[in-house]
């Protein structure tokens, strides 16, 4: 991901990428991870969160996957919160998140189980 495109990203979220998920995110490209896990590239992630209403349904997250099964992965944008999300695409709702992982790199680094 060019820095050109981190900066388009950026502004369309009106936010910054937490700078865990931005490190990760440079190196990446859309693909598979673990069995099920489509992770986002930056061609996706405007698009896909547009798609799923994010921005509005899920202030101050960011879908960075799926699980290709009809769940989004998610991420909080304020940095602090550094735990993996999963939530029904038909329920984009906060109070519907489950959380599967408590830190995104350790997570990650677990092939991103989802359970």
């Amino acid at each position: 991901m060019s820095g050109q495109d981190i900066d388009a990203v950026q502004r369309w979220l009106g936010h910054a990428l937490p700078a865990h998920y931005l490190r990760f995110l440079q190196d990446w490209q859309e693909g598979l991870r673990g069995e099920q896990v489509l992770l986002y590239g930056a061609e996706s992630l405007r698009e896909r969160n547009e798609t799923y209403d994010v921005p509005q349904s899920c202030p101050g997250y960011l879908a960075i996957g799926d699980d290709s099964g009809g769940r989004a992965v998610m991420l909080a944008l304020d940095g602090a919160d550094r735990a993996v999300y999963l939530v029904g695409h038909g329920s984009m709702q906060r109070d519907d998140f489950e959380r599967t992982a408590d830190d995104f790199h350790a997570w990650l680094a677990a092939d991103c189980p989802l359970d």
